[in-house]
């Protein structure tokens, strides 16, 4: 219970975060307070309302019995925007009054200060840097872009807004698996852009959203740029910035990141982030668990709730147990084996970026908000050799029989 007072103190810092008796934050009523609550039509705010947070498939867990459910707009796709030929602009896209907009395209002299100059740690930092009133209220959309930022140069340590220069670019490959809601908001990451001066950026959403939007794109669409191999948006930052670069590509050729697809064949992600990802709860994320570790691929994600982290941590090296028999006979090499059973620890920390406001669940009263704890899952050499923690070494396959008992509780069954 901790953790309840430093969530609270998020959401209190701005002139609309009022948290409600039973500690819930009603963040639909800010929405409507600046006319920006709906489906379609209302930008980078569009949402399909309903009370499931993820879409669903055939493989996904079934709700409890006698769970309240609502549906979600009937007819409503994430990233139906895409399917036009048109992109939001910073006025189409937020939907609010100029002064509240976090602009990405600036008037000579308004642009933000380079951000190597500056500690941008949390959300008082980077309105401050944005010189951006509090009373926006952008930080219900930028907690997926800041979470990012933050699971890059604070979790996995692969880049840093003070790492690159004029001189020394940085190329960086980023895999974002399980995008969803982020599809009707692709311009908001150029905040990457801004963030990490001269770094050319390349993110590659996967997901099941994904996947049906690029299959239902048109001729002349931005979605069907991604049947072509080619960005569906693009951004470079000023050059008082960084001129850093951003390029977003959509994989619709599957519902499911897979390292075997053609186009990912000699092309490891530098890293891989999971937002609000559910490890346990979807069977798709093990075989992504198996390859980071079999591959040392760096790769964080993050949990609404920090005993759900908890419980993942505790289920990782079960997954890799349960897999490893069989990856033994299928012929994984040496490397792969030693990678995938080295000592790992799996560090758990509070977002600094995560959404203002307890989610509205009702009896849950302990911390559970839309990115609201990052997990590290494989770090690099460096983090894992100065903190092997004995705890993470898969068991002995003799112990199989009890560790598939468990895994079951955790819906781990049929793997890849």
């Amino acid at each position: 219970m901790e953790k309840v007072p430093q969530v609270q103190a998020i959401l209190k810092q701005f002139p609309w975060g009022r948290v409600e008796t039973d500690g819930t934050f009603a963040e639909p009523v800010v929405r409507a307070y600046h006319n920006v609550l709906g489906a379609e039509g209302f930008g980078y705010w569009s949402i399909p309302g309903g009370s499931n947070p993820h879409l669903k498939n055939a493989n996904d867990p079934s709700s409890p019995p006698g769970a309240l459910r609502v549906d979600d707009t009937k007819g409503f796709e994430h990233g139906y925007m895409l399917l036009s030929d048109k992109q939001l602009t910073d006025e189409t896209g937020w939907k609010l009054e100029r002064r509240l907009i976090p602009r990405l395209v600036f008037e000579l002299g308004t642009e933000p200060e380079l951000a190597s100059k500056m500690d941008i740690v949390d959300w008082d930092s980077w309105y401050k840097w944005r010189n951006l009133p509090k009373e926006s209220p952008a930080a219900l959309l930028l907690h997926y872009p800041l979470t990012v930022y933050q699971l890059l140069v604070n979790v996995l340590q692969v880049t840093g807004p003070k790492r690159n220069s004029l001189e020394n670019r940085q190329a960086l490959n980023v895999h974002y698996i399980g995008a969803e809601v982020e599809l009707n908001m692709l311009p908001l990451f150029s905040e990457l852009a801004l963030l990490l001066p001269h770094t050319d950026i390349k993110m590659s959403f996967f997901g099941i959203a994904v996947h049906s939007i690029v299959n239902k794109a048109k001729k002349n669409s931005i979605a069907m740029k991604a049947k072509q191999n080619e960005p569906v948006y693009t951004y470079t930052s000023p050059a008082s910035c960084g001129a850093s670069t951003l390029s977003i590509f959509l994989h619709g050729d599957h519902e499911n990141w897979d390292p075997r697809l053609p186009f990912l064949l000699g092309s490891k992600p530098d890293a891989i982030v999971g937002p609000n990802a559910g490890l346990t709860s979807y069977p798709a994320w093990q075989f992504v668990i198996l390859c980071c570790h079999s591959d040392n691929t760096p790769f964080a994600v993050t949990e609404y709730a920090e005993q759900s982290a908890e419980l993942q941590r505790d289920a990782l090296p079960q997954i890799i147990a349960h897999a490893l028999p069989r990856l033994q006979s299928a012929g994984m090499s040496g490397l792969e084996l030693h990678n995938l059973m080295r000592p790992r620890e799996y560090p758990i920390a509070f977002n600094p970026f995560q959404r203002p406001g307890q989610r509205n669940l009702g009896s849950v009263r302990l911390p559970n908000v839309p990115n609201g704890f990052t997990m590290r899952v494989v770090g690099n050499d460096e983090q894992e050799i100065i903190h092997p923690v004995s705890a993470g070494v898969p068991v002995p396959a003799s112990d199989l029989s009890e560790l598939l008992q468990k895994t079951e509780q955790f819906s781990l069954n049929g793997l890849d």
